[in-house]
């Protein structure tokens, strides 16, 4: 009579079977319907945090990283400047996991099925404008692993504001943030923080940008920070981009135009000293040309109320052509002044009448002690002006242009 078969063993046996046929139930590929499935099989409510279900204080922690796609030149006039991104976040949501390989993914691209997922609120503190691309189809990407993780990637044009310091202007440097924080979610619901690129970098990567008049050496100060408002505590990332301002486009239209106009104002100093119409023509003509140029650099920039390196510029360079002028005006009353010899003493009213008013009133030369005085003017000192000046004021050019370039070099 054969032995009944023990207990144990039966229950392994039930075990095993019960093994495989979970096996051979379970789907061979992760597909929409089964996360759809597994959606009503949870009753997911999309409008709690993955890890709420643990415990209503334990937060998420959602991964951030940033590649820019294009960078667009920070604008001075409007403070701010232009991003194209790819925006992606990773996060755990353990309601998602299915039983399988936790490698296999499902792709996700349909808004309505996006829409019965939760998924962080984030928002950017900085942002002047937005937009989202859409051509041809909108670009959105997620992927939902077997195991629960979540990722999500999508395409924005961004407008941030730029509150750049222009004192040094267009000598500077600027450093550009860009800030995004969670809108809704306190930080017992939501933590975010910047995780690795795909290339090694942290949180923010780009391959090479062309952005004009600047060159971006880099990303500053990455932080996780906390906001804290009336209504509660936010969790909140902040970094900068150091941006170096290229002096090759203000140096062509800015700073050699006004160089060669101070230089010109020069050209006064070796023309006769009563050449009247051509020394005014080229004082009026240099400071006009000046002043033009100065109205298109303010068109550029916003009316700040400090001093910017530009204005200090724009500002000797003016006096300095104004001073030529002024210069002028010296000499052509010295060359036209008439002096009596033999009578070194003047009247007020001699000296501040016209010739015309002398004449009529002694009938022709002046006299002197013994006779008709010979009629002398101050043409030599007016010469010995214009000579001092062809040195003395390049020279005093020159070393303004030494002070100024070594206080508003890179770097210093």
């Amino acid at each position: 009579m054969a032995a009944a078969p023990a207990p144990g063993a039966a229950l392994a046996v039930l075990l095993l079977l019960a093994r495989v046929s979970l096996i051979f139930s379970l789907p061979s590929t992760f597909t929409l319907e089964v996360l759809l499935n597994r959606l009503k099989a949870v009753n997911y409510d999309s409008n709690q945090w993955p890890t709420y279900s643990q415990s209503p204080d334990a937060p998420t922690r959602v991964n951030i990283s940033i590649f820019v796609n294009s960078f667009g030149a920070p604008r001075a006039a409007t403070m701010d400047y232009e991003l194209d991104i790819y925006l992606r976040q990773q996060w755990l949501d353990e309601r998602l996991s299915v039983p399988g390989d936790p490698n296999q993914m499902l792709i996700v691209s349909r808004k309505n099925v996006i829409d019965q997922l939760w998924t962080p609120d984030l928002y950017f503190l900085n942002l002047k404008d937005a937009k989202y691309h859409d051509v041809t189809m909108p670009n959105v990407l997620m992927r939902v692993y077997q195991d629960g993780r979540v990722f999500y990637s999508i395409r924005l044009k961004l407008s941030l504001s730029c509150q750049m310091d222009l004192q040094r202007y267009p000598l500077d440097s600027q450093r550009c943030d860009i800030k995004l924080a969670t809108y809704a979610h306190p930080t017992s619901a939501l933590l975010f923080a910047w995780s690795q690129g795909n290339n090694g970098c942290e949180g923010i990567c780009y391959d090479e940008l062309e952005i004009p008049q600047f060159t971006l050496t880099g990303v500053r100060d990455m932080k996780n920070i906390t906001l804290k408002y009336h209504t509660g505590d936010f969790s909140a990332l902040s970094a900068s981009f150091v941006l170096d301002r290229q002096n090759g486009y203000h140096i062509l239209q800015t700073y050699i135009p006004t160089m060669l106009m101070v230089c010109m104002s020069w050209v006064s100093f070796w023309l006769e000293q009563t050449a009247t119409p051509a020394r005014v023509t080229l004082g009026v003509t240099t400071l006009l040309t000046l002043t033009s140029l100065a109205a298109g650099v303010r068109s550029e920039l916003p009316p700040v109320s400090y001093l910017k390196a530009i204005d200090i510029w724009i500002g000797t360079c003016m006096i300095f052509v104004f001073g030529a002028l002024l210069e002028f005006v010296l000499v052509h009353y010295l060359a036209k002044k008439r002096k009596v010899e033999g009578d070194r003493r003047k009247s007020v009213k001699e000296m501040f009448f016209a010739k015309e008013e002398a004449e009529a009133l002694g009938g022709g030369a002046p006299h002197g002690p013994t006779g008709p005085a010979k009629k002398v003017t101050h043409i030599l000192q007016a010469k010995a002006v214009d000579r001092v000046c062809r040195v003395v004021i390049p020279l005093i050019f020159f070393t303004f242009n030494c002070i100024y370039w070594s206080l508003y070099a890179r770097g210093d």
